[in-house]
């Protein structure tokens, strides 16, 4: 791995507070990308999609399409995290679900350590046909699971400008739970 994308619900960590975290990624010779993930209530559903590129945090009182609108006005990319992850409420999703196919997203996670082979089938049927970029991500709460599903960036991304570049032209690579593979 060359980096970490941090990503936490409802707030943008501020630089103040990652300065020891950014330390220690660079001794350890990683990049450090910042984002958030942002979850959406729409129509009794939740919705959770990471933002990168934006300075401050969004919260969650936005639709999906709002926020879609918000983040693109202002020049960062929205990543439908999970978008087939089962809800812990029991029924639908704890992602975007079939929706992936109407909103206007720069990529779509495919890998996800809770996404199974009818998840990856389905990302894969919405997303493939519009072109939608796809990812991968491990959604880490804990040390070990680090990296299982990560995203290869074809050329080089120093920082978060460079990230929303690559996945804005599509210059990446989802890589399953098994590390280095595709």
């Amino acid at each position: 791995m060359d980096g970490i994308a941090l990503t936490e619900h409802g707030i943008l960590w501020k630089e103040e507070k990652l300065a020891p975290l950014r330390e220690l990624a660079d001794r350890a010779g990683l990049r450090l990308f910042v984002g958030e993930e942002v979850t959406c209530f729409d129509r009794g559903t939740r919705k959770d999609f990471l933002v990168f590129g934006l300075p401050e945090s969004l919260g969650g009182n936005l639709t999906p399409r709002a926020l879609i609108e918000r983040v693109h006005g202002e020049g960062g990319v929205v990543i439908a995290a999970h978008p087939f992850k089962p809800s812990r409420f029991g029924e639908g999703y704890s992602g975007a679900g079939e929706e992936i196919a109407e909103l206007e997203l720069d990529a779509v996670e495919l890998y996800h350590p809770d996404h199974g082979a009818q998840a990856v089938a389905r990302v894969l049927a919405l997303a493939g046909p519009r072109g939608i970029p796809l990812t991968g991500g491990s959604d880490a709460h804990e040390l070990h699971r680090v990296g299982r599903c990560s995203t290869r960036f074809s050329g080089p991304v120093a920082g978060v400008a460079d990230l929303v570049r690559e996945i804005r032209a599509g210059r990446i690579e989802a890589l399953n739970g098994k590390r280095g593979e595709s």
